[in-house]
């Protein structure tokens, strides 16, 4: 029998004692614990996504991609380095070791980003991957049949959204998917080539009537009320309404006025299917 089994057994009262104080320290170390249902945790993790609109996935591997991998490389405590290059957009990920600094690791990143060269039309994102970013609560809405789904979209954005986000504790909530109503607009290349009018033209009058500008403040009892001139197309035949352009008589000098001009004579709509 051993010295330690010698005492225990030789020494009863001692032996308690000790177990018992070994019980009550492990029930305030349990109660010290510190404990949380969602740790915050900070994955070494950091993405860069840069859009580049309009090039082509080779020019984007060269002029952004490229540059930016080589910002990234000289920071420290980097283990691997992945990146995808399409049209218009680059995504670049970079992995560090674990215990390293995400905070000061980003904005050494950003700080090295304004170095890299990067064509003026490009401006890089930098974000660290956050596991408390993401959705605790994902809920799905269906519609019983194919033409409910716009009526279940309006029931999601007008009731249950605004309901959530007047719950406690709640910071955003974001709607995705949905029916939402569009109109498309064909132009017909021959009668606007018949017409003098271009696409641009069409784009300048349908962005120009589809606007909502500041137009000042009502001062009143105190307040300042903002107003807002609102010009906004609901409705097809709104859009039929545009007049694009008009064309002059002949001998006239045969010009096309400026988009948006209503003017008495031929005019060019906005769409023809």
């Amino acid at each position: 029998m051993s010295r330690l089994s010698e005492f225990a057994v030789g020494k009863r009262s001692v032996t308690l004692l000790l177990a018992a104080a070994l019980f009550i320290a492990g029930i305030s170390a349990w109660g010290a614990l510190q404990q949380e249902l969602l740790p915050n945790i900070s994955l070494p993790i950091i993405t860069v996504i840069a859009p580049f609109p309009g090039a082509g996935a080779s020019d984007v591997a060269d002029a952004v991609t490229k540059p930016i991998e080589r910002a990234i490389g000289g920071v420290p405590r980097l283990e691997s380095i992945s990146s995808s290059s399409a049209n218009s957009i680059s995504l670049v990920v970079a992995q560090f070791s674990y215990g390293t600094d995400v905070k000061e690791t980003t904005a050494t990143i950003e700080s090295n980003l304004q170095q890299a060269k990067l064509p003026a039309s490009v401006s890089a994102q930098v974000s660290a991957l956050d596991i408390n970013a993401s959705p605790v609560i994902i809920a799905a809405v269906a519609a019983k049949s194919g033409t409910a789904l716009a009526d279940a979209g309006a029931i999601v954005t007008k009731e249950i959204q605004p309901a959530l986000l007047g719950l406690d504790g709640v910071a955003s909530v974001d709607v995705a998917g949905g029916e939402e109503q569009q109109i498309l607009v064909t132009l017909d290349a021959q009668k606007m080539s018949d017409a003098g009018v271009t696409a641009a033209q069409v784009t300048g009058v349908l962005a120009a009537n589809n606007l909502t500008v500041p137009s000042g403040q009502i001062v009143g009892n105190g307040l300042r009320i903002p107003v807002s001139t609102i010009g906004q197309i609901s409705t097809l035949d709104e859009i039929k309404s545009l007049v694009v352009g008009m064309k002059l008589p002949a001998g006239s000098g045969g010009t096309t006025a400026p988009a948006g001009s209503a003017a008495p004579g031929a005019s060019a709509p906005a769409g023809s299917a």
